[in-house]
């Protein structure tokens, strides 16, 4: 490690460092994490699965607009030394072909565009490609720093254009790339901009070449546009039952960080705190759950015989994979079903997971019709979204939709009585989520699972469906997806049941 900082140290001395598009962005965030990324960036985690899964997926969408453009040219591919990638693209301009991952270095600036498209004898239109179904305030710097690396190259812009997903696409047959893009012009939003860059990238300059970090406070600029990878750097002395774990506490966490306050008990204890908050804090202090038991009670009297906790694994990719489904529609593919069919009775398990590329949704509503009946309360956490999925199922398999307008009704939340914080637990530090009560509640968890998370499972089963996987690891990764969503389903009808010693009713609605 010390051989590797030395000869960047070295380097460094005799050429300053380029600042990228991407650092740039990183500089507008954060100075602190700039300085990082290109004096120290051995401090940086590896990037995780869920992260090499967007870029991934970036990649693809990218690939696919640049077929609006047939006659382009890929410019320098795998060439990383930028330099060297300036000078391939110097040589294209003269083609006058749209040009693809075209980049330019202009002073200490460095930038490659997504497609460069020619325009008359000398001009360009500049296009950004974006994997999001909308125009963000975040793609205004990005495509504003392109511009101007570009004008000073010496080229001619003309517009500048965000090409992003249409949310409207609907997939039938083969990927339509012309309906599958939509493009929106920011020429006047970037050219508002274009004052501030060329100070930016002066002022990230000099925050590159002093031999130590800037400090930098805690703040919104954490998560802001995205979350930092450094965060555990800046924030490993935040305790337990910080100021950030109150819930829907928002921006007021920094000015009690600013006055000095860091865990949520040194609080004066005059702070106006109502509702959930203080249900909380009360929790925080006392070292006992928040119990409203009359509340409970009512809760589970909506419950009737026999309880089916269900819950849905999805997948939401940017580009459709099965028919009917648009960009980052949620849609099925594994579902867990617990029935317990009345008081006492042993819960039984029915299981779904898909087992090869073909759109599982068809199964998974005939199979949900038969085994959840006409009567008794079906149980989900976080419920709305389990409506949702099997709603837009039955849209795009209307012969389930009148079974599933019957059924809706019997949908029950379990998430309601967490969200409301009829009852909380301090060890849930400030989150209602299946992830936080579970364990606090139950003294269960997904700690020490191969997947313990839906995202996760997200990434599993597209891999081993629509990658390339050998049969031992679809296998395996086929029993830890079913392992999880499993305990998705037990989970919930353990939290019920503590739900009933708590509230002191042991039997609900409908007992036989």
């Amino acid at each position: 490690m010390k051989k590797t900082m030395t000869a960047q140290t070295a380097e460094r001395a005799d050429t300053p460092p380029i600042i990228s598009k991407s650092t740039y962005l990183v500089g507008l965030q954060c100075p602190k994490l700039l300085w990082h990324k290109v004096n120290t960036p051995e401090v940086f985690p590896e990037v995780d699965a869920a992260t090499q899964a967007i870029f991934d997926q970036g990649a693809e969408v990218g690939a696919l607009a640049k077929k609006l453009y047939p006659t382009g040219l890929e410019i320098g591919a795998g060439v990383v030394e930028r330099r060297a990638v300036d000078e391939l693209s110097r040589a294209a301009l003269a083609e006058r072909r749209p040009l693809f991952e075209a980049g330019f270095v202009s002073g200490r600036a460095f930038a490659r565009a997504d497609v460069l498209v020619p325009v008359g004898r000398r001009q360009w239109d500049l296009v950004e490609v974006k994997s999001t179904t909308r125009l963000k305030d975040e793609h205004l710097p990005d495509v504003a720093v392109q511009r101007h690396v570009y004008e000073g190259a010496g080229l001619s812009i003309r517009r500048c254009s965000i090409m992003h997903l249409n949310p409207q696409y609907v997939r039938q047959g083969e990927i339509d790339p012309s309906a599958l893009f939509s493009t929106t012009d920011v020429t006047d939003d970037v050219e508002g901009q274009a004052a501030e860059v060329d100070d930016n990238l002066k002022e990230m300059a000099r925050v590159l070449d002093q031999p130590r970090p800037p400090k930098v406070d805690i703040g919104p600029h954490c998560e802001a546009p995205h979350g930092c990878p450094l965060v555990d750097l800046c924030w490993k002395a935040m305790p337990k039952h910080n100021v950030f774990t109150l819930t829907r506490v928002g921006d007021k966490a920094f000015a009690w960080l600013r006055q000095g306050f860091r865990r949520l008990q040194d609080l004066p204890r005059d702070e106006p705190l109502r509702g959930k908050q203080a249900v909380q804090m009360a929790a925080i202090r006392s070292g006992r759950p928040h119990v409203d038991g009359e509340a409970l009670a009512a809760f589970l009297d909506r419950l009737e015989y026999p309880l089916s906790f269900l819950d849905f694994e999805t997948i939401s990719p940017a580009i459709p994979i099965w028919d009917t489904t648009r960009p980052y529609q949620q849609a099925p593919f594994q579902f867990s079903l617990h029935i317990v069919s009345e008081p006492d009775a042993v819960p039984v398990h029915h299981a779904y997971l898909a087992d090869d590329s073909a759109d599982p949704r068809p199964q998974i509503l005939k199979r949900l019709k038969g085994l959840l009946g006409s009567r008794g309360s079906i149980i989900a956490y976080n419920a709305k979204f389990e409506s949702q999925v099997l709603r837009q199922s039955t849209e795009a398999y209307p012969a389930y939709a009148n079974w599933w307008a019957r059924t809706e009704p019997r949908v029950v939340d379990l998430f309601t009585p967490f969200r409301n914080f009829h009852y909380y637990h301090p060890d849930q530090l400030g989150s209602a989520s299946l992830k936080a009560v579970l364990p606090a509640l139950t003294g269960k968890s997904y700690e020490g699972m191969e997947i313990a998370d839906g995202a996760a499972a997200n990434l599993e089963f597209m891999r081993v469906t629509f990658g390339d996987a050998s049969a031992a690891e679809r296998s395996r990764v086929r029993a830890a997806l079913e392992k999880y969503c499993a305990l998705d389903t037990e989970g919930m009808i353990e939290i019920v049941r503590k739900l009933e010693e708590i509230a002191a009713k042991p039997r609900v609605k409908g007992e036989t």
